[in-house]
Order: structure tokens, then sequence, then C-alpha cells
């Protein structure tokens, strides 16, 4: 890895890109032409904004634009299944040494990666906590909509996400979520509590050993929710009465933004018509 971030250095001096410590103004301007800027808020525009900030993934791109700030610049390809797992260019330091911010989840080891290749003053560094339950999802873009200002767009958001919020626990009653034995990924364990259901069993980050798929198995549960980009519980599919794939963010499955994403979560679980 230092071998890899050494070359990379190299060839940037060598193109004639300046590193000074803290100085934004050093930084050559990103290329129009390789960023991503998506607009994943549905039915809805953020205002323009003289604010650059970019964003690691497709994920924290959408918090940002529900909390009302574009452009953006997502450095992860948008059709990446698992965007943590993203190898950074040498373009991608051209773009984070020109943001004002970089906000990220902090955990993508990509983005560590270019800290450690440019000096990114920790005052442009933003972590937010990605959790699509509605309530953890609500506090984190609002404290964006705070850093930047954008409250008055927040609320509007806010709004929507209440509604949505209502009709996902109203659904979760109507199918009697509580009475639903439930094996879930850890990353939607917190999304299942939230709507009612009975958790017996928890699907790990690694692959599932055949101990822990027979003790699965023996939790004896109604329903498997799986995470669509990283399926660790796919071979309990076909051994359990019902198993579905929820996804974290804006992509191929609900293009627009997390309301979109929150609604096609909800259907998979058969919470909203």
């Amino acid at each position: 890895m230092k071998s890899r971030l050494a070359c990379l250095m190299a060839a940037l001096l060598a193109a004639g890109f300046c590193f000074a410590s803290g100085d934004k103004a050093a930084a050559p301007p990103p290329p129009a032409d390789t960023a991503t800027t998506v607009t994943v808020v549905s039915g809805a525009t953020p205002p323009t904004t003289s604010r650059q900030v970019v964003a690691s993934t497709a994920w924290v791109g959408a918090m940002l634009e529900a909390a009302g700030l574009r452009p953006i610049r997502i450095l992860a390809p948008l059709e990446l299944r698992h965007p943590a797992e993203y190898d950074f260019r040498p373009s991608d330091i051209q773009y984070v040494l020109a943001a004002d911010e970089v906000v990220w989840a902090g955990y993508e080891g990509f983005v560590r990666q270019l800290i450690q290749a440019a000096p990114i003053p920790a005052e442009r560094l933003v972590a937010v906590y990605t959790d699509n339950t509605p309530p953890r999802l609500r506090q984190e873009v609002a404290a964006l909509a705070e850093r930047f200002g954008t409250q008055v767009w927040f609320q509007g958001w806010a709004t929507r996400l209440d509604v949505l919020a209502g009709r996902l626990q109203a659904g979760a009653r109507r199918v009697n979520a509580n009475g639903i034995r439930l094996a879930v990924h850890v990353h939607y364990k917190a999304l299942a509590e939230w709507l009612g259901y009975t958790v017996v069993a928890e699907i790990g980050m690694g692959e599932l050993t055949p101990q822990r798929l027979q003790a699965i198995l023996d939790a004896k549960p109604d329903l498997v929710i799986d995470n669509w980009h990283m399926p660790n519980g796919a071979p309990l599919q076909g051994l359990v009465p019902r198993y579905v794939g929820l996804i974290n963010f804006p992509g191929p499955l609900a293009p627009t933004g997390l309301l979109e994403v929150l609604e096609y979560n909800g259907r998979q679980l058969g919470l909203l018509e």
C-alpha cells in the first residue's frame, strides 16, 4: 500500500500538482469530466451552492442531497454494489484537495488511503453515520443541514421522511411484525427492531459457516432480511419460509434518493402497497 501511495504522489507531482499542507488553493481544480454528480432527492433538486463538497459514496451523497446540498462529487462509482471496496484513482486526490469539505462514513478504506496520500486538513473531513432507520437518518441529515446552513430545505425533506416513516410503521402493524421471527443482517438490525420484528438471529459480516448456518435455522426464522450489497445470508435462500434483500443507497433498484430506498425496502417487506 505504501508503495502504491508513493507512486500516486510521484505521478501527481510530476504532472505539476502542488500539495501545500492546509492550502486548498494550491490544489488544481478537478477535471470536469470524471466526477460523478447526481441528484438523489426524489422529485426535487437542492438549490445551487458555492460550497464544493466531495462525497465518498452514493449513500453519503444521498444524505448530503437530503440535507439540501449540491453539487456533490461522488468518488466511488455509482454502479458499485459495495462501494466501500472502491480502489481510488489519482484524480480523486484532485477532488479532495479542491473541496471545501470531504464527507464520508468513517469506514471506507479508500478514503483512509486518500487521507494518507494527500494533506487533507482535519477540519475539512466530515463523518456521518450511515443508517437508514428513519429516526437515526433524520438525525444525521439534520446535522449536515445545520453544518451547511440548509435547514429550510431539510425541513421539507424531513416532512416527507416522517410521512413515509409513519406508513412503514403502519404497515408493520398490519402484518403483525412483532409476531414474525426474524434472522437479520447486522446492518438492518436497528431498522428491524424499529419496525417491531422479533429478532431471533443475526447474520454477521463474514461468510456463514456451516455451524452458524445451522444455528440460524435452529432459531426457526419466518423471515430473513439480508443486505443486497453484501448478501452474507444468501445460503439461507430456499431453507427459510421467506428471504428478502434490502438496499442501503440509491442505485439501479431505487435511483432517485433515500426516500425511494426506504420505499423499495418497505415494498420488499410487504409493508407498503
